[in-house]
């Protein structure tokens, strides 16, 4: 198999903005996901995803492996310190890492789950 490569020059390959599941508190926040389906017969789907200002609880239970593109933000995992992230960090989320997102600039970031 040949590697994918998926490009982002545009809007026209993301999903429309829709209000997160599980907000705390206004504003609140909005995502939008581009993705690439075929990766995830292979158990990996990867993409970019976007998110406005706001609060709310994390739902992906699955690992994920994140780069953040653009904007600043605090992630606080269940019982632990808060982790700053800001453009150019990358983070990794074990399996069942529930917390919560504290979007303060809009995010941008690339990922990579995996089942």
């Amino acid at each position: 198999m040949k590697p994918v490569v998926y490009r982002y020059e545009d809007s026209t390959r993301f999903s429309p903005w829709v209000d997160v599941a599980a907000p705390i508190g206004d504003p609140v926040s909005r995502t939008r996901t581009a993705h690439d389906g075929r990766s995830e017969e292979e158990g990996v789907a990867f993409g970019v995803w976007e998110c406005s200002r706001g609060v709310w609880r994390r739902q992906v239970t699955k690992r994920e492996f994140s780069h953040i593109l653009a904007g600043h933000c605090f992630f606080t995992p269940d019982d632990q310190a808060p982790i700053e992230l800001r453009a150019g960090d990358s983070v990794y989320f074990p399996a069942n890492c529930n917390g919560i997102w504290d979007i303060r600039e809009d995010i941008r970031k690339s990922y990579l789950i995996i089942d």
